[in-house]
């Protein structure tokens, strides 16, 4: 495969995250943050220019304002847009991926800030967010209601418990997950905004993913609010400090599995096998990638890897 194949294939495979992840139209996350690095970044092109303002006008000035619905997709889009836009010119020199979160650490921050001024609106974005998570959950559910058909009953219900119990859970986590499918959308965006500008560093591959290792204090102050008795809100604190951490850390882990299985793949079919052997053994697979996303940060299992390699090549 080319390596323009193989870039749009991470591509794709960070609009399909977006998309599973986002508790809210996928399509914000992804067009607002490009609109604004294209205004901050290629000002002397007007073609850049005009697509960044037809993308901003059809999303700002082409619908009516109304509720919750139009306010939030769009707010966030912008807080976390703009602070990508501002991390990319203070820490150009870092990574994408530690870039997309230093920018998610200052829009949760920028949240922060105004929940603490005005705590009504983080309460109208809880109550709409919930909304919105019990609707899709009911959409969800008549579906499978069509596919299961006359299936039998008791397994029907299981079907509905776990869709309640998925519901409960989204309704807690949605921050992080909405975080997760921004730092994707991130992706995204710099992948249009490269694709325009030409010669700016495109998103490696997957299997060189990694962030800072300091990151891991986040996980471990979530999982002292998860455990320590401190309250209703710490504890969601917590959850979602946890879930998203978890996820980073799982995706770290797979990254390194990638890596081991494309250096132990010499051949086509030794990778079809290992790639079958991973769908049919995942529940294994996804515990092993978050061990070893975790003991990464101590470990570093691709560079020892890499220097043995070496030396046994010498």
């Amino acid at each position: 495969m080319t390596e323009r194949g193989r870039t749009l294939m991470r591509a794709s495979l960070l609009v399909l995250v977006t998309v599973l992840l986002s508790p809210m139209s996928p399509v914000w996350l992804v067009f607002v943050p490009f609109a604004l690095l294209l205004l901050a970044f290629r000002t002397d092109d007007w073609m850049s220019v005009a697509v960044a303002a037809v993308i901003l006008g059809l999303g700002f000035a082409g619908g009516r304002p109304g509720g919750m619905e139009w306010y939030v997709p769009r707010a966030w889009s912008l807080i976390a847009g703009g602070a990508f836009v501002a991390v990319n010119v203070v820490r150009n020199r870092e990574t994408l991926v530690n870039r997309s979160l230093g920018a998610i650490g200052v829009a949760l921050a920028v949240v922060l800030v105004i929940g603490v001024a005005r705590p009504g609106v983080l309460q109208g974005v809880n109550w709409w967010m919930a909304s919105e998570i019990r609707q899709a959950a009911l959409v969800a559910g008549s579906i499978l209601e069509q596919l299961q058909g006359s299936a039998d009953p008791q397994v029907r219900r299981q079907l509905e418990v776990a869709v309640q119990r998925w519901v409960v859970f989204q309704q807690d986590v949605y921050p992080a997950m909405l975080s997760l499918a921004t730092v994707a959308a991130f992706g995204v965006a710099w992948f249009g905004f490269e694709r325009i500008s030409g010669g700016v560093r495109s998103p490696g591959p997957i299997r060189e993913f990694r962030f800072s290792d300091h990151l891991i204090w986040l996980l471990i102050g979530g999982l002292c609010m998860l455990v320590l008795p401190l309250g209703g809100p710490a504890f969601r604190l917590g959850e979602n400090a946890t879930v998203f951490m978890g996820g980073l850390y799982l995706l770290r882990g797979t990254a390194i599995l990638l890596w081991m299985g494309a250096a132990a793949a010499t051949t086509v079919w030794s990778g079809v096998l290992l790639a079958l052997a991973a769908l049919f053994l995942y529940p294994v697979v996804l515990g092993t990638a978050l061990v070893l996303g975790l003991s990464d940060t101590w470990i570093d299992l691709r560079e020892r890897l890499s220097r043995a390699r070496a030396d046994n090549d010498l």
